[in-house]
């Protein structure tokens, strides 16, 4: 290892847990303790950190009015004021990164570009590098690179997987294998919380749906169709919401008005006349308005309607779910947003968090759920 990997090592240690066992560090790091503590009397000598008996403590940054603050890269030299609360100074570009973090999404084409943007934010805020794979819903690559990442020696790792469950996922094995703080992002692992040490942030579905229905009932609707993608880890959860925000006002759900649409990724005339259909049997069933997962079969959907004369929202009340491209439709359509940016940037805060403690700790794993919001626009209400 090079002189200066070393030295940036033993300083992102610091940065990371604010103390550095020279002992500790020197085993983990395969070098010898001299090595470390001459390093540790270079950088005490350029200020950078604070010798102690057995190892060292980052060096505090003087600021105004005689108050300490920990400099946000790790190293002293000249006097910056102190940011706004809640704001995070930027890393310096020269810096060695506080952390790598692996990040393993199912696409990068729809939904989930706004979560890595949000942890791509987080990480640039933090000092983290993000390494970023893709997996394109195939189990085999998912797993691959979720194993590449590992093997890279990434310091954590965010994965959201293809299906909704990791119970009978093969990639199970390799995050519950593996020695460095794992997020599942936008999954549940209520199944598998006795099987891996996982923390997980997610978007509440089962609130959106509710938040979906409540609005639509407001608005005097009762007889409200719900039509999803049935391959969607989403499904289930939106489901559920629906069924739940039903029952709340004394209304039985009926299988007749939950529809599914069971090749998504067929051709689009193939889509098309599967949403024709369903739109036959919401005409003939009476029914009023509709929730649709996703927006793509949303857009379509009112697209159906306005081709047969059916107005929106004066014949028929429509609602999207995703709010990726919900807004550019002829009707902008009313949509539930999932806090998609702010599921990536909590997840990568979550896993640095944990990288800095992860060794030895007994701190209680979180599972965090976030709620979306309703945007209201025209399909709903005029």
């Amino acid at each position: 290892m090079l002189t200066e990997d070393r030295r940036g090592l033993i300083l992102r240690e610091l940065r990371l847990r604010g103390s550095l066992n020279v002992a500790e560090f020197a085993q983990r790091m395969g070098i010898s303790g001299m090595t470390v503590r001459r390093d540790l009397a270079l950088l005490e000598e350029q200020g950078r950190l604070q010798r102690v008996h057995g190892g060292a403590v980052a060096n505090p940054e003087p600021g105004p009015a005689g108050i300490d603050h920990r400099s946000p890269a790790g190293a002293a030299g000249g006097h910056r004021a102190p940011l706004p609360a809640g704001r995070v100074r930027p890393a310096s570009t020269t810096q060695v990164p506080l952390a790598t973090i692996g990040m393993v999404m199912p696409s990068a084409a729809y939904y989930f570009p706004t979560v890595i943007r949000g942890a791509e934010a987080a990480a640039r805020d933090l000092g983290v590098r993000l390494v970023l794979g893709v997996s394109n819903y195939s189990a085999t690559e998912e797993h691959r690179q979720i194993e590449r990442l590992l093997a890279s020696g990434v310091d954590g790792l965010l994965v959201t997987t293809s299906a909704e469950s990791l119970a009978d996922n093969p990639a199970l094995e390799l995050l519950a294998a593996a020695e460095v703080p794992i997020v599942i992002a936008e999954r549940s692992i209520d199944d598998v919380v006795d099987r891996a040490r996982l923390e997980s942030v997610r978007s509440d579905h089962v609130r959106g749906a509710e938040i979906a229905m409540n609005h639509l009932l407001d608005l005097g609707h009762q007889r409200i169709a719900l039509c999803l993608r049935e391959s969607s880890p989403t499904a289930s959860r939106v489901r559920e919401g629906y069924r739940i925000a039903l029952g709340r006002v004394g209304l039985m759900p009926d299988p007749t008005m939950d529809y599914a649409i069971t090749d998504a990724r067929s051709a689009p005339e193939v889509l098309r006349g599967q949403i024709e259909k369903i739109l036959d049997g919401i005409m003939d069933a009476g029914l009023t308005a509709a929730i649709v997962h996703n927006d793509e079969d949303a857009l379509m959907f009112a697209d159906c309607c306005l081709a047969r004369g059916i107005r929106i929202p004066e014949d028929f009340a429509l609602v999207a779910y995703d709010d990726e491209i919900a807004s550019l439709g002829a009707v902008p359509l009313t949509a539930v947003a999932p806090p998609k940016y702010d599921v990536g940037y909590q997840a990568l805060q979550m896993c640095l968090n944990r990288v800095g403690s992860w060794r030895g700790t007994s701190a209680a794993l979180q599972q965090v759920s976030l709620s979306p919001t309703l945007v209201v626009r025209s399909s709903t209400v005029r």
